[in-house]
């Protein structure tokens, strides 16, 4: 328009910037009364997790780099100790213990037989796209680049699809290898360290990124075969007994 510097051209100019300024303002004293508002809820109902964390994620400073790891500076070396490390997390404690825990699960499998799995236990495109809905986003991609935004926003037909995925899955009985892979990320866990301090494995703790349509996977499980999803090392051999003979009564 030949940027006029009166007319209605102009008026509008100046109105539409001053708009604009008195929203940034107004986005900028949200923020604080945001978290203001969070801190303060956190602490009347004294969820001091929330509280802290909300405070963290506000007033903490940023995260520092890490140049030192065991004394070694070279990457592929630090890498080498954290897989060291993080991999000591998925061995057994103790063979005895192993044993024992092993041998509870042969003695209920020895007998079980199961219960009939009707059409209510099948995977549906609602309950996929429910799941997804579910998933919290702005999380790391995993192996493949994929993120939960990937599927959040796709097109509707792809949870028709990984629905009839999951139940030709179940009902052969099989899993992708490619659905247990994933990487593990070390996060310092005292940010407050001193600096200039060498790190060493055991300041770290892992975070594993696993594949995201796993991850709905597992929702969608969650959801159908709650009810026969327990934890062995939990309860007693008489609830255990109890548990099995349900089962049993019920295929």
């Amino acid at each position: 328009m030949g940027r006029p510097r009166s007319g209605p051209i102009f008026d509008r100019y100046r109105k539409d910037k001053a708009a604009y300024r008195h929203e940034i303002r107004n986005k900028q004293r949200q923020e604080k009364e945001i978290y203001t508002n969070e801190l303060h809820e956190a602490l009347f109902q004294k969820q001091g997790k929330t509280f802290w964390k909300c405070w963290g994620r506000k007033f903490e400073r940023s995260s520092r780099s890490i140049n030192h790891v065991n004394g070694v500076t070279d990457h592929a070396a630090i890498a080498e100790h954290f897989v060291s490390h993080f991999s000591q997390a998925c061995t057994m404690n103790t063979v005895a213990g192993d044993a024992r825990l092993k041998a509870v699960y042969c003695d209920m499998r020895a007998n079980y037989r199961g219960c009939v799995i009707d059409d209510s236990y099948m995977f549906d495109a609602e309950l996929v796209e429910k799941s997804i809905s579910k998933m919290k986003r702005g999380k790391a991609a995993d192996l493949d680049g994929l993120m939960v935004e990937h599927l959040f926003y796709s097109y509707c037909l792809l949870s028709c699809i990984l629905a009839k995925l999951f139940n030709m899955m179940m009902y052969i009985g099989y899993v992708p290898l490619r659905f247990g892979e994933s990487y593990t990320v070390p996060i310092l866990k005292n940010s407050e360290s001193v600096y200039n301090k060498s790190e060493t494995v055991d300041d770290f703790r892992g975070i594993s990124i696993s594949p995201t349509i796993s991850k709905v996977f597992e929702h969608c499980i969650l959801d159908r075969y709650a009810d026969f999803l327990i934890t062995i090392a939990t309860i007693s051999l008489a609830s255990r007994r109890t548990v099995a003979a349900h089962m049993l009564s019920t295929r």
